[in-house]
């Protein structure tokens, strides 16, 4: 099935979420990529309340001892003691949809922002995990349309990069590293929906353009493809 069928199918499902619709389901098994080895001691007496969605779209109210920051591969992570599963677990910022702030009352609906500049949490990260977090709802949408005719081909994942290195003026990267990161991007209906919510009017010229150029990456110009395209610009209003 292709992406574009995919978000077709799930389109109603998709809605119910953003309208605060979908269940907890704290009762079902957590996804294998939550999973961490060892004894999950506490380490930071840093307690917060997490609403979270793991890679099968289930939903699940958390509540964490946070130990440490991880900034990999595949981005910035949470590695908590869950007081839930009573086991050390590792929560993806990306998938964290709001958090709650025991220690001052406050809830928080970027946690990313949230998380990588809260003082007691701050890591150094990298020039190349910030430009992946900067670019971060872009190159998920560009990841979708890239795929969107089945396949996502080297020349595509070129033209994620260009992306990275027009937007990212900060410092040298490591293209290298770049790619093993572009190469883990498996974005779900889910998260391309909130990266286009979350897309500013400021950076709609430059994501116009990579979507162009995505489009043109394989030398074959996918009608439907393209259709897909044109609707993204109208809903990001970058005609």
């Amino acid at each position: 099935m292709t992406v574009k069928a995919a978000l077709a199918t799930q389109a109603a499902a998709t809605r119910f979420l953003n309208v605060g619709g979908k269940a907890s389901v704290a009762d079902a098994e957590d996804s294998v990529e939550m999973a961490i080895a060892g004894d999950g001691a506490e380490t930071a007496p840093i307690v917060f309340h997490l609403v979270y969605e793991d890679a099968a779209g289930n939903v699940s109210q958390r509540i964490v001892t946070v130990r440490k920051i991880e900034t990999g591969r595949s981005g910035p992570m949470l590695l908590c003691f869950c007081h839930l599963r009573q086991r050390a677990r590792r929560f993806s910022l990306d998938r964290v949809m709001e958090v709650f702030d025991v220690s001052t009352g406050e809830v928080h609906g970027d946690p990313v922002a949230f998380f990588l500049g809260h003082p007691l949490l701050t890591v150094a990260e990298s020039h190349e995990a910030r430009a992946f977090r900067l670019c971060s709802d872009d190159l998920t949408i560009l990841t979708v349309v890239g795929a969107a005719d089945g396949r996502f081909d080297p020349d595509e994942q070129d033209q994620l990069l260009v992306h990275i290195f027009d937007r990212y003026e900060d410092g040298a990267l490591d293209e290298d590293l770049l790619r093993g990161r572009l190469s883990l991007l498996a974005p779900d209906h889910a998260s391309f929906f909130r990266s286009l919510s979350r897309v500013s009017p400021e950076d709609g010229r430059l994501l116009r353009r990579s979507l162009r150029r995505i489009v043109d990456a394989d030398g074959q110009i996918d009608p439907a493809e393209l259709a897909f395209v044109d609707t993204i610009e109208a809903t990001l209003n970058l005609g």
